[in-house]
C-alpha cells in the first residue's frame, strides 16, 4: 500500500513539472515572437515576413536572419538559429507577426 501512495505522489509531481515546462516553452515563444516582431518591423513591415511563412524551411530563414541581422537589425548573431527555428514553425498567419 505505501508504494502505491509513494508511485500516485511521484506521479502527481512528474505531471506538475512536465506542465510547468510546457507552459514555459509556449511562454518562451511568445516572448520570441514579439522581439522578432519588434526586430523585424523596426526596419520593414511584417507583412515580408508573413508571405514567407510556411515558404522558406530553418535554412533558408537562417540565411535571411543572418543577413538581417549583418544589415543592422537589433537582434545578436547568436540569435540566428533559435530565431530561423522559431519562424519555420509558424504556419502562414501565425500571430504575433501576421496580426
Amino acid at each position: 500500500m505505501k508504494g502505491t501512495v509513494r508511485f500516485r505522489g511521484l506521479s502527481v509531481v512528474a505531471a506538475l513539472l512536465m506542465c510547468l515546462c510546457i507552459c514555459a516553452v509556449a511562454v518562451g515563444a511568445d516572448d520570441m515572437g514579439e522581439g522578432v516582431r519588434q526586430a523585424c518591423s523596426s526596419c520593414h513591415g511584417t507583412k515580408r515576413i508573413c508571405r514567407m511563412l510556411g515558404v522558406k524551411d530553418d535554412a533558408g530563414w537562417e540565411k535571411t536572419v543572418r543577413r538581417m541581422v549583418a544589415n543592422g537589425a537589433e537582434l545578436s548573431p547568436d540569435s540566428a538559429g533559435p530565431v530561423a527555428q522559431y519562424l519555420s514553425g509558424l504556419a502562414p498567419g501565425s500571430a504575433p507577426l501576421c496580426r
